[in-house]
């Protein structure tokens, strides 16, 4: 068997939950741990008997055991790797068959519907139209913003000037109420003066410049517009016409050695001065 790709590891790994080779490194580390509690075990035994004969072989049993444990480790690890290499080759390993088709679902995605192309297509139409949307709305809010502020502002303007007025108006007497009667007097004569300049303004361009006669311009402007249309096309169709006949007649005078005579062009002035009439 192949070896397993990445995503088949990743799948493995959210549907477990845990990492696919932590399950043999545990089993590896349980196998050393009972192995190192029998070379300990043997060790214990084996001191508690190191005398014999009169000698004391402690360092002996102890070399002995540290070669032992080696050998132990040596042995676990080359077979406990191939027991890695054939259970994630084979045990812990999402066939590629699977992976193509996408049939293989995690807990999670049980009930979840895949969309296809002309529906993903749809849907990213429609969050496009809900970005725009959205940036509309923002741009509004932005705007309505903007005008309240203005707004509040003039309000707050108004309203002291309403406080100004106010208190003008309890103490008339006062150099301060008569010093603004004074400097507001002028508005007066030039609102009107304004008025005024306005309303002539619209009964002059109404005299000058009113609807009326902004169409007999207009209607005007086509009529010399299409007269010019028909004598272009007259011209040209005559053109048109009288060409062949001109080659003919200079093709003949050519045959009877006549080059001195040449048809002219018609006079078309009279007829587009009829056009124009």
């Amino acid at each position: 068997m192949a070896a397993p790709t990445m995503k088949s590891t990743s799948i493995l790994t959210e549907h477990l939950q845990y990492p696919a080779i932590s399950l043999v490194d545990d089993i590896i580390n349980a196998v050393n741990e009972v192995m190192y509690k029998c070379t300990a075990a043997m060790e214990k035994y084996l001191l508690e008997r190191s005398k014999g004969a009169g000698k004391d072989y402690t360092e002996e049993i102890r070399v002995g055991i540290a070669k032992l444990e080696t050998l132990l480790e040596h042995s676990v690890d080359k077979n406990f790797d191939k027991l890695e290499l054939y259970v994630l080759r084979n045990v812990l390993r999402i066939p590629q068959e699977l992976l193509d088709a996408n049939v293989f679902r995690l807990s999670y995605q049980r009930d979840l519907l895949i969309p296809s192309d002309a529906q993903k297509s749809s849907s990213i139409s429609q969050l496009e139209e809900k970005g725009r949307q959205i940036e509309q709305s923002l741009q509004r809010n932005y705007e309505l913003r903007r005008r309240l502020e203005t707004g509040n502002a003039l309000k707050q303007r108004i309203m002291k000037f309403k406080t100004l007025v106010r208190q003008m108006l309890e103490c008339e007497d006062s150099p301060q109420s008569q010093e603004l009667v004074r400097v507001l007097a002028p508005i007066d004569d030039s609102l009107k003066l304004v008025t005024a300049q306005l309303r002539q303004l619209y009964v002059d361009s109404e005299e000058q410049a009113s609807m009326e006669k902004v169409l007999q311009v207009h209607s005007k402007f086509q009529t010399h517009r299409s007269c010019d249309r028909r004598s272009m096309y007259i011209d040209t169709e005559t053109k048109r016409i009288l060409g062949p006949q001109k080659k003919e007649n200079e093709a003949q005078q050519a045959e009877e050695g006549d080059f001195n005579i040449k048809i002219e062009s018609p006079d078309l002035t009279m007829l587009q001065g009829l056009l124009e009439s």
